[in-house]
């Protein structure tokens, strides 16, 4: 009978620091703008110091990485961006010209790849996942150049890889068509191998190959494979084989929460606040911004993360 009531007790989690939290998510709508006293010499690019061919950039790229970031916390359009940053500096009483819409999108890949995304800080594991991202105006795009109707949507694939602190560390964007196995590579190289002990992701990253390239980096894969895996017919077990073993003989759940499983819902959690706060379609329409736009706003949500985030207890 007290065997009984255990287990049908239910689990809940309450936050402990509402408080705090509260005024983080004020602060993420504030219109407060602090600016340096050698701002305005920052607003223009310094010249080079060895000569180039063609005319210099007038407007530096901290300028316009100012000004896309107010598009995209925002959502304005690039020409209404420009409208923004005018009156918000005629507020200020500041005479700064504003570069022209076209100029924007024209230097938006240049001066947002050079934003750089947090490095890891001691040991961590990593959680992996990707999810899709439509994709502004590709639907109509192909049918005034084809001539005919296509009914499914063009998606794009934004892959991110997110620490134990719930920062995005590692990102790419890809066709919706990618393997997400072909972007565990891609994702791990800029990273310090060293720092991580785990890599945590969802079955469509299952294979022979990912668990046997992990290995070798000593990084242990947790990687629930599918419900009709096998074990190989090999004589000695590798440690995916290890993994359907277990699996087969007390059960997923008894695998789930040995290896504390529950942490990949992490990265979908930092999905949902990524689509809630910037939206589910890309707003650039040439490939590269798109890509460009994509790492502002890992960056951005970093940002936004490092403000405050609930901290929560479980109750029953």
């Amino acid at each position: 009978m007290v065997m009984k009531e255990i287990s049908s007790q239910r689990f809940g989690y309450r936050v402990i620091n509402w408080p705090d939290y509260n005024k983080a998510l004020k602060q993420r709508g504030s219109l407060t703008f602090w600016l340096s006293e050698d701002f305005e010499k920052g607003w223009f690019s310094q010249p080079p110091s060895k000569p180039k061919r063609g005319r210099p950039f007038v407007y530096s790229q901290v300028c316009l990485q100012l000004i896309l970031t107010f598009r995209h916390v925002f959502k304005l359009a690039l020409r209404q961006v420009t409208g923004f940053v005018t009156s918000l500096f005629s507020l200020m009483k500041k005479p700064l010209p504003v570069p022209e819409f076209s100029r924007l999108s024209k230097r938006a890949f240049a001066s947002l790849s050079k934003i750089t995304l947090p490095s890891l800080q001691g040991q961590t594991h990593l959680v992996l996942d990707s999810s899709g991202l439509k994709v502004f105006g590709e639907r109509e795009w192909l049918e005034t150049k084809h001539g005919k109707q296509y009914q499914r949507k063009v998606w794009r694939k934004l892959h991110i890889g997110v620490d134990k602190e719930g920062q995005i560390v590692t990102r790419m964007l890809t066709s919706h068509r990618t393997d997400d196995r072909t972007c565990v590579k891609v994702l791990l190289d800029p990273l310090p191998l060293s720092l991580i002990s785990e890599v945590l992701a969802d079955g469509g990253y299952d294979s022979h190959q990912l668990y046997q390239d992990l290995e070798k980096k000593n990084i242990k894969p947790l990687v629930p494979p599918p419900a009709k895996a096998v074990v190989s017919t090999s004589e000695q077990l590798t440690l995916r084989d290890k993994t359907v073993q277990y699996i087969k003989d007390k059960g997923y759940w008894a695998w789930y929460h040995k290896n504390d499983f529950g942490r990949r819902n992490k990265v979908e959690n930092t999905f949902y606040r990524l689509k809630t706060i910037f939206g589910r379609k890309l707003a650039s329409r040439n490939p590269k911004n798109q890509d460009a736009e994509s790492h502002l706003i890992c960056h951005l949500l970093n940002q936004m993360t490092n403000l405050e985030m609930p901290k929560t207890i479980k109750i029953t």
